[in-house]
């Protein structure tokens, strides 16, 4: 039987939440009897990770794609995965096909049109499509573990073992598992109060901190 192959396609490599995450997939599907090549083609990498990802995937029974949201989109690396895939020469026995993407967004909405986009990929190239997972609020896993990230990847981690279990023996996503990963931690007023404590953090960082500032007069202003 031939291996998996997961790719991570983050944005940097330092403190990434999409390495995190394979990592952790990787780990369950071995777990799960599945042979496993982890690819992390983080932004900056060199250019012949990419010829990797295309004979590796052209060699193997299927292939996960692990990526981080950009502007309602997978991130650049991640599209020039895609992009590579595409070009490559088509193998006569292709590989399925699922995918992860995440995002600081708690909610799911935003990062659906990004899945679709690996779907619509897979459908265009003809690769059998499994499914997959799109998890929000990732932001507080700091690029950590996620066996030691707590309850905040308390969902995400039970999602992944699912999703592991499921590719394992060759199936679609289940969809426990896409509800899982869709399931914030951490409970909406405390997110936005988190939320809040970081980007005033962040304003501090970078000397701007009076954020409720209004320089310009509204419009209803006497």
């Amino acid at each position: 039987m031939r291996g998996a192959v997961l790719v991570v396609a983050a944005s940097h490599r330092r403190r990434s939440n999409s390495a995190a995450i394979g990592r952790y997939l990787a780990a369950e599907l071995s777990r799960a009897g599945a042979s496993v090549r982890f690819l992390d083609l983080a932004e900056g990498g060199p250019e012949g990770d990419l010829r990797q990802a295309v004979e590796e995937a052209a060699g193997c029974r299927q292939v996960v794609l692990v990526a981080s949201l950009y502007h309602d989109a997978i991130n650049a690396r991640a599209t020039a995965a895609l992009e590579a895939w595409a070009d490559a020469p088509k193998p006569d026995d292709p590989p399925a096909c699922a995918a992860i993407v995440h995002s600081g967004y708690p909610e799911p909405v935003h990062t659906a049109v990004a899945l679709a986009i690996c779907r619509r990929f897979a459908d265009e190239v003809g690769w059998p499509w499994r499914g997959g997972l799109t998890a929000g609020a990732t932001s507080p896993l700091g690029g950590r573990d996620l066996r030691e990230a707590g309850p905040v990847a308390r969902n995400l981690r039970r999602a992944l073992s699912r999703m592991a279990q499921a590719l394992a023996r060759g199936e679609e996503v289940p969809e426990e598992a896409v509800r899982l990963a869709a399931r914030p931690a951490l409970p909406r007023v405390l997110y936005l109060h988190l939320g809040n404590w970081m980007m005033r953090r962040e304003a501090r960082r970078l000397g701007t901190p009076d954020l409720d500032r209004q320089p310009y007069a509204r419009e209803d202003a006497s």
